[in-house]
């Protein structure tokens, strides 16, 4: 089966634009990184110190993780961005003056890294979402995989850099090459268009459509198991990248330069990976991909706490780094591709909030098991584990959505009060009648519950299929929205896929459509 190549989105010049933009901020990023990691070596040599720089980066991500979700399904996401890169800037630049007069401490250090961790937090769901958005029609698969080559692009050249620069000047000074980074950032973000959402009703607030995001991923059980893949996976596997400066230092004796030697290895792994990942996809079946991967990765970290040869683990470090993508990479595509349009960014929010987490909360156990039991145990324990995680947690087929469950909302509207419903007039229950013929029984009701499901990740607060005692066949599906604005956001969020859906299921209307429905609002005392 043929297919886009890897490099086809970029010649799309709205995405090509966006992504030179995540490659100049993900360099950014991981310069900083380096920087900070390096110099906590400096200030504080303690395993667990060294192990939260990792974790102040990245625990933002898990506490702000679905609010940055909402707001970029819900706001102007070149906004966002602009707003979050000059947040960072404005980090980065604080800084950098207690840097460069010499006066900076562990725990200012942390701090510093912990803000510009929360605007980087802020905007990954913008990114994500905005490279979607971006992808030409029928590229979504390989626009993803060219959105997760830019940070590996970055892994490749940062540590590299900032290794190099790191040696020769210091690592004040890398951190002013971060700021002037991070100021072009912003003016390539000043040539996009708007991105804002379009829908013809009024926008959720935000609580609300935190909840939303929350009911949708709940009622898809695919999209709970991968999400679950994802927080095992990042979890066992940060310890490979919260211990790797002191691999580096303490079991290699390397300096700043080789540290980034190490980590472009993994970086140049990892692009290596993302370009071939879009072919392997129509050549092997997902599962055997993340299934290798994972195998993979668990055998580099574990062998990192045995080998000592530099040239070794750089070589084992681009197998490292072929598997961490194939891993993450195929995960992330599987879980964008089956999500719709209107809550991508949330659910987007939900997979870096996990992977994100899982890398904060396994910097500090893999840290202190480090501390008490030294970096080459630690290491081989959590190869261990990364082994054992991945036997357990592929007990299911992976499969990428198809593109019409992320594209705009196909179901036209049907129903039509002849009431004036405000918004908040009161919760509104929607019955379905239904007629089957026994041996249509099972069908159906598989198919009700299929659907059952969409409603109440599309926004029902309720939903249950109720059989006619006195009335053999005959069947009512009865469903609660919060409002009728609900309800027409309900109608409005279904996809291709869902409407095909509930078209089979319509097979089995008692009545025509209109007269098999029954719309009953929330009747108040006054």
């Amino acid at each position: 089966m043929s297919g886009p190549s890897a490099w086809a989105p970029l010649r799309h010049r709205p995405f090509r634009a966006l992504w030179l933009a995540t490659v100049v901020a993900n360099l950014a990023v991981w310069m900083q990184n380096i920087g900070a990691a390096w110099m906590m070596t400096e200030l504080a040599a303690s395993p667990l110190m060294v192990a939260l720089v990792q974790t102040a980066m990245a625990l933002p991500a898990f506490v702000l993780g679905m609010p940055s979700g909402v707001i970029a399904d819900l706001m102007d996401k070149r906004r966002l961005l602009l707003i979050t890169q000059g947040l960072a800037l404005l980090s980065m630049i604080l800084l950098c003056i207690p840097a460069l007069v010499g006066n900076l401490g562990p725990v200012a250090l942390l701090a510093y890294t912990f803000a510009l961790g929360s605007a980087s937090a802020l905007s990954m769901s913008a990114w994500l979402a905005c490279t979607i958005e971006h992808a030409p029609p029928g590229q979504t698969a390989a626009a993803i995989a060219l959105g997760t080559v830019s940070p590996n692009i970055a892994r490749v050249l940062g540590p590299a850099l900032a290794g190099a620069i790191i040696a020769r000047v210091g690592t004040p000074l890398l951190f002013v090459l971060v700021c002037a980074c991070m100021a072009s950032v912003i003016a390539l973000l000043t040539r996009l268009g708007t991105t804002a959402p379009i829908s013809r009703l009024p926008g959720e607030r935000f609580f609300p459509a935190i909840v939303s995001g929350l009911r949708y991923v709940r009622h898809s059980p695919s999209l709970c198991r991968d999400l679950g893949k994802v927080a095992i996976f990042s979890t066992a596997g940060s310890a490979l990248w919260a211990l790797l400066p002191l691999i580096a230092r303490e079991r290699l004796g390397l300096a700043a330069d080789g540290y980034g030697i190490l980590l472009g290895c993994l970086g140049a792994g990892a692009v290596v990976a993302a370009l071939r990942l879009p072919d392997m996809y129509r050549r092997h079946p997902l599962q055997r991909i993340v299934f290798a991967g994972g195998i993979a990765f668990a055998a580099v970290t574990l062998l990192s706490g045995v080998v000592t040869s530099l040239t070794l683990l750089g070589v084992l470090y681009v197998v490292g780094g072929m598997a961490w993508m194939a891993v993450n990479t195929t995960l992330m595509t599987v879980i964008q591709t089956s999500t719709a349009l209107w809550v991508k960014a949330r659910v987007g929010s939900i997979y870096l909030m996990l992977i994100m987490g899982g890398m904060a909360m396994g910097g500090v156990l893999w840290g202190l098991i480090a501390a008490r039991l030294g970096v080459a145990s630690a290491l081989i324990t959590a190869g261990l584990v990364i082994a054992a995680g991945t036997f357990l947690s592929l007990q299911k087929a992976l499969h990428l959505g198809r593109e019409e469950d992320f594209g705009p909302p196909t179901l036209t509207l049907r129903t039509q009060s002849v009431l004036d419903i405000t918004p908040g007039k009161g919760r509104v229950c929607i019955e379905v009648s239904y007629h089957v013929a026994e041996p249509q029984r099972d069908e159906f009701i598989l198919l009700a519950h299929a659907v059952g499901r969409i409603r109440r990740r599309n926004g029902a607060c309720d939903w249950h299929l109720q059989r006619d005692l006195g009335h053999p066949g005959h069947y009512t599906e009865r469903f609660i929205v919060d409002s009728w604005l609900t309800y027409r956001r309900q109608q409005e969020r279904s996809t291709a896929a869902d409407a095909l859906q509930e078209e089979r299921l319509q097979r089995f209307l008692a009545v025509p459509d209109q007269l098999a429905r029954h719309y009953l609002i929330e009747q108040k005392t006054s």
